[in-house]
């Protein structure tokens, strides 16, 4: 039996917040936001960042971020407004820095606190 959006194999659960950010266009992950986990990534996201699927499945956000802005990222955690829009760097599997215009939303996904996040630029060069 194939699955589909619309029915799921009788083994899986059908979870419309993950297909949503597995059928849109633009770069888009959830992440836990306790243990700062990528739990669902589509495949814009695999091709900006050039990782597999699995790899970054198996990554903490804080991994993809420079040093330096960790702290920042613990800090929006700690302090999440429900939603907003912000600037972070990220690396690429090649190393490179990725400059991205983030727009996030709070949520709750498999009954932990999750944000839902869309790229909305990026760039090599700084972003103003």
């Amino acid at each position: 039996m194939t699955s589909t959006p619309e029915q799921p194999e009788q083994n899986e659960t059908y979870d419309p917040i993950a297909e949503l950010v597995r059928v849109n266009p633009v770069p888009s992950i959830i992440v836990d936001m306790e243990t700062f986990s990528v739990v669902v990534v589509n495949e814009a996201t695999t091709a900006l960042l050039g990782y597999s699927e699995q790899e970054l499945l198996s990554k903490s956000i804080l991994e993809l971020v420079p040093a330096e802005d960790i702290a920042a990222v613990e800090h929006a955690a700690d302090e999440p407004p429900p939603e907003g829009e912000t600037l972070w760097r990220c690396f690429r599997k090649d190393g490179a820095t990725l400059y991205l215009r983030l727009k996030y939303r709070e949520t709750i996904f498999r009954d932990r606190p999750a944000r839902f996040i869309v790229t909305l630029e990026s760039s090599l060069n700084p972003l103003h």
